[in-house]
C-alpha cells in the first residue's frame, strides 16, 4: 500500500510563523513540499518522532547574504543548521548578478569589504556561469545545496531600491 506521506514529522512543538503561539502537532511531507501541518493522519513511507523538539516549518530568514556563498558551497549554514525553509538573498542592493565580465574584480572588491569574505574564496569561488540576472538564477537552479529549490528550501532574490 502506497503511503499517503513520504515524510511525517510527528509529536513536536510546532512554531509556524504565523505569529500563533506554538502548537503540539505533526507535519506532513510529500515530494518537496508541506502538505499537511497539524494533526496528520496517515501512513508514511518515514517517520521522525520530534517529541521534544522545536518544528519550523515556513521558518523564513530575511536577511542573508548567500549571494556568492550559493554559487560554490553547498550548505547555507547557518540557516539550514536552525532549520530555515525559506532565505531571502540580496536585500541589502549589493550581489553578482547581473553583472559583467569587467565589473566582476570590482564586485569582489566591494563584497570583500561588506561581507569579510576574503578574496581569494571568492575569486576561486564565483564560477561566474552568468551575467544576467535569469542567467544567475538559472545557475542557482542547477546548484545541488542542503537548502535548494528542488526540495523544501526556497532561495528568493529581493532586491530593493
Amino acid at each position: 500500500m502506497k503511503s499517503v506521506f513520504d515524510l511525517v514529522i510527528r509529536g513536536g512543538l510546532i512554531v509556524d510563523g504565523s505569529g500563533g503561539e506554538p502548537f503540539r502537532g505533526d507535519v506532513g511531507i510529500v515530494g518537496d513540499k508541506i502538505a499537511a501541518v497539524g494533526e496528520v493522519g496517515g501512513d508514511a513511507a518515514e517517520t521522525i518522532d520530534a517529541t521534544g523538539r522545536i518544528v519550523t516549518p515556513g521558518f523564513v530568514d530575511v536577511h542573508t547574504h548567500y549571494d556568492g556563498q550559493v554559487t560554490w558551497e553547498n550548505t547555507l549554514s547557518s540557516s539550514s543548521g536552525h532549520g530555515v525553509t525559506t532565505v531571502v538573498m540580496g536585500n541589502c542592493g549589493v550581489g553578482f548578478a547581473p553583472i559583467r565580465r569587467d565589473q566582476r574584480e570590482l564586485a569582489i572588491k566591494l563584497m570583500e569589504g561588506v561581507e569579510d569574505i576574503p578574496e581569494v574564496v571568492m575569486t576561486e569561488g564565483l564560477p561566474w556561469n552568468w551575467e544576467s540576472f535569469p542567467e544567475y538564477l538559472d545557475a542557482l537552479e542547477a546548484r545541488h545545496a542542503d537548502a535548494d529549490l528542488r526540495r523544501n528550501f526556497r532561495i528568493v532574490r529581493c532586491v530593493c531600491m
